[in-house]
């Protein structure tokens, strides 16, 4: 046989295995499960006397014709019986594996977060949030917010988490908080501002946040902090995030506010970075918003059993900025610096004292402070422990850069 005719029989052969393996039934099967499948971004869980889902999906880019955002609403007696009725509604098998945030709402109870995380495919790190009231309506309005702003990133949570003061959660953190010693957890709060004609907002706004814990503000995904003097946001239109909801073992106990929730980050939250801004008493006038950038933080909790005490040790570092730091630090006194670490000090005091104060009344310990108890007294703990009788102090540190 020539060469010419191996290499004719090679060309034919390999023709013949590359037409086999592009129309095997596997391969030929790719597009339609691509098709058969929508996914899900965003979950709003309902609860109440029968189970709502809200789910905000896309069309996978494999899918024909351009992908968009859309929300689809249907309810079940059970959660699973809800997930079978989302795959119904869409016509498609619904894809919970890609999901980045469930937001909770405020009739959810805590057995159903745990019946998601067991018996479908969300994963244990997906992001929680939580509504005010109805799931329902704020994936509605998120999603309403990413159409007209051209956003294409559901997770802003995520973003929060790393960039801003806010005590995120996970839904295999919460229901892990939730059960521990302290039988407390916390869940943002997402909703979205309305601007002074009453339309749904532009775009998000950032007040920092910390390595190891946060305070909160609204997290903008373009970069930036953006900061008031009382640190708890911009208040401008957009996506907010600025509250804290808290849960114990009974489901949501209520609502923290901005300062309070701030307050809890500090202790409770890893967190990259953000910002800090202060009033400062200096020579006689009060500077009101002196703003600085927070570059790490370390916070623990020592418990003393034998007084029923439990000391807040906190030590942050700041990097100040901005015109009325500059007005400080042009005096180049000590007395200005020791006064402007005063004010910072001060700030996060409130804050701290703030969110033990709101969290106590409403019968929840998200700083977990019972849980330290637990881990490192356990016979106290079981005997003579009540969260209601400790007295809490705070031991606060602050290192200029």
């Amino acid at each position: 046989m020539t060469t010419y005719k191996k290499l004719l029989i090679y060309k034919i052969l390999l023709f013949v295995f590359a037409f086999i393996i592009a129309f095997m039934p596997s391969t030929a099967s790719q597009n339609k499960e691509v098709n058969s499948r929508v996914i899900v971004e965003t979950l709003g869980i309902d609860g109440g006397e029968e189970i709502s889902l809200t789910a905000q999906y896309v069309m996978p880019a494999g899918a024909q014709g351009e992908a968009s955002k859309n929300t689809v609403t249907v309810k079940g007696k059970t959660l699973n019986e809800a997930v079978e009725g989302l795959s119904t509604a869409l016509g498609r098998r619904a894809e919970l594996g890609h999901c980045s945030m469930v937001i909770v709402g405020s009739e959810l109870k805590i057995e159903e977060l745990g019946t998601l995380l067991t018996a479908t495919d969300v994963t244990a790190d997906v992001y929680l949030a939580a509504a005010k009231d109805k799931a329902e309506d704020a994936v509605n309005n998120i999603t309403e917010f990413m159409k007209k702003t051209g956003a294409t990133d559901a997770d802003f949570i995520a973003y929060s988490a790393k960039k801003g003061h806010l005590a995120t959660n996970t839904l295999l953190g919460f229901l892990s908080d939730v059960h521990s010693a302290s039988k407390s957890a916390y869940i943002p709060v997402v909703e979205m501002q309305k601007s002074d004609d009453g339309s749904q907002g532009g775009g998000q706004s950032g007040d920092g946040g910390e390595q190891n814990g946060g305070s909160q503000g609204n997290g903008s995904q373009g970069g930036g902090d953006q900061q008031k003097s009382d640190g708890g946001g911009s208040g401008g239109s957009g996506m907010s995030v600025e509250m804290l909801a808290l849960y114990n073992a009974d489901g949501r106990a209520g609502i923290i506010q901005s300062g309070s929730a701030r307050g809890v980050a500090w202790v409770s939250a890893p967190i990259e970075k953000g910002a800090v801004c202060c009033d400062v008493e200096y020579d006689g006038k009060k500077i009101e918003g002196v703003c600085g950038r927070l570059l790490k933080k370390h916070a623990t909790i020592k418990t003393d059993p034998k007084n029923g005490a439990a000391t807040v040790k906190l030590k942050a570092y700041i990097e100040p900025n901005g015109d009325k730091f500059n007005m400080l630090y042009a005096t180049n006194s000590k007395t200005a610096m020791q006064a402007l670490v005063d004010g910072y000090k001060k700030k996060i005091m409130s804050e701290l004292e703030s969110a033990y104060a709101d969290s106590l009344k409403l019968g929840c310990d998200p700083m977990f402070i019972g849980k330290t108890f637990f881990r490192y007294h356990p016979e106290y703990f079981d005997a003579e422990y009540d969260y209601n009788n400790i007295t809490v102090k705070y031991d606060i540190e602050i290192a200029i850069k």
